[in-house]
């Protein structure tokens, strides 16, 4: 190796005097097209003049930038002042301190009319946009996998919501290509099994952010079937996809943390749904016992005949009811977390939702055993009330030999409401007899008529 070896700072120190110490940069008018406008929170001003491809960047401090006539990205300027470097980020700039207008540069002058044509077709109207998805699971990515953005996209929804599936519709996102590619890979994220498309790139300059304004690619993201959400660069850089799109991230990030809820809150959602269907089902249960119990506790028994035939016709319907609302109960509970875990195990959202959909599907067991235990002992319930029903029968009483006498139409429950010598009826298992009254040997005391 040939010469004396330097360090950095040797060589960005050498390089900033002899810019500065150039006289052709230290006082120098330079016209180009206003990019990139950016004012500071502290005041000072940032924008870039471009000519073709080729780039220079500018620096203004508060006291100059108010000094200068109101212009904007798209302007075309004389902006005047010295040329130095930042040796931070290894770049050279231009300090202005005055400006003068010339007129509007061609690609914003585009921009501008392209944006109120199509604003007056109602492209950008809010109310032709969709909802993106509650609960998306599936996202067709249209960028190109090295850029910024992109890989800031799929980074940022990893870490936040690892159960959704990212498909890329790969394109090209600057150059003179970039329009045609972009209308191509939104139309094959609109033929695929997906919730939602996601457009986006990184920051740049205004020229390389263009093409997301080409009028294709903006008719492209009106017309796609799913719900598009657009995040181009940063919030300054905005262009007409991000208008027509259906929501507007200010960065890919941003448009990742839009993406439905996390993971960990989508698990608590579905345990607290299973928890809920489990209560409504114990609360159902138990409510259908207590008003079997409080039938039956106040019951009276007068003609058993009248008081038999209702109850057997509720005990009928209630069966019915019972076995509907247990198959219909069931069902639900089974689709809901049948839907859930298909979900999950589809896009496989790793361990933690592993261990999820594991306590579901025990879940379901114990719901299932809890139903059948419950149905169990439902139906020992409704056979003890039909066997205590059943004893209480008038007819299964007089086959055990006894006999209900009546006099004048009336059951006779003591001696004292027959005369002696007056006929009674004694109604037997099979027949009646007729029969009247010798004697009243009732209290030890013996009556003969």
């Amino acid at each position: 190796m040939n010469g004396e070896v330097r360090s950095v700072a040797w060589v960005t120190k050498y390089i900033r005097d002899r810019v500065q110490l150039d006289p052709a940069l230290r006082r120098i008018a330079i016209r180009g097209e206003v990019s990139n406008f950016n004012v500071q929170a502290r005041g000072h001003l940032n924008f870039a003049l471009t000519e073709g491809r080729d780039v220079l960047l500018c620096f203004a401090w508060q006291d100059d930038f108010l000094t200068f006539p109101a212009f904007k990205n798209g302007a075309k300027v004389i902006a005047t002042g010295r040329v130095t470097t930042y040796a931070d980020r290894s770049i050279y700039q231009l300090i202005v301190d005055a400006v003068r207008i010339e007129g509007v540069g061609d690609a914003h002058a585009i921009f501008e009319e392209r944006k109120r044509r199509l604003a007056a077709e109602g492209l950008f109207d809010p109310a032709r946009k969709r909802p993106l998805p509650p609960y998306p699971f599936r996202v067709a990515l249209v960028s190109s996998k090295r850029a910024d953005g992109a890989i800031d996209f799929v980074t940022r929804l990893r870490a936040l919501r690892p159960h959704v599936r990212v498909v890329l519709c790969e394109t090209s996102v600057q150059g003179p290509n970039a329009p045609t590619e972009i209308v191509g890979a939104l139309a094959r994220a609109s033929q695929l099994d997906v919730d939602c498309i996601v457009l986006t790139r990184g920051g740049g300059s205004f020229e390389d952010l263009f093409a997301f304004s080409d009028e294709n690619v903006v008719r492209a993201v009106a017309r796609a079937t799913h719900p598009v959400l657009s995040a181009v660069g940063h919030t300054v850089d905005q262009q007409l996809c991000d208008f027509v799109a259906d929501l507007h991230a200010e960065t890919p990030s941003a448009a990742a943390e839009r993406i439905g809820p996390e993971t960990e809150m989508l698990a608590e959602t579905v345990a607290r749904y299973a928890r809920q269907i489990r209560r409504a089902i114990n609360e159902g249960l138990g409510g259908r016992a207590g008003r079997l119990e409080r039938a039956l506790t106040r019951s009276k028994l007068g003609d058993a005949r009248l008081f038999l035939l209702p109850l057997t016709q509720r005990l009928g319907d209630a069966e019915v009811r019972r076995e509907r609302g247990w198959t219909r109960n069931l069902q639900r509970v089974r689709e809901r977390l049948q839907r859930a875990s298909d979900k999950l195990a589809r896009f496989d959202p790793g361990v933690r939702l592993a261990r999820r959909r594991e306590t579901l599907r025990l879940t379901g067991a114990n719901l299932d055993q809890a139903l059948r235990f419950a149905r169990l002992r439902f139906e020992q319930r409704l056979a003890g009330a039909a066997l205590r029903l059943h004893g209480n029968d008038p007819e299964a009483i007089l086959k055990k030999g006894y006999a209900i006498v009546t006099h004048a139409g009336r059951i006779v429950r003591d001696p004292s409401q027959v005369p002696v010598g007056e006929l009674v009826r004694a109604r037997l298992a099979r027949g009646t007899l007729a029969a009247r009254v010798e004697a009243d040997e009732s209290n030890g005391n013996e009556r003969i008529g």
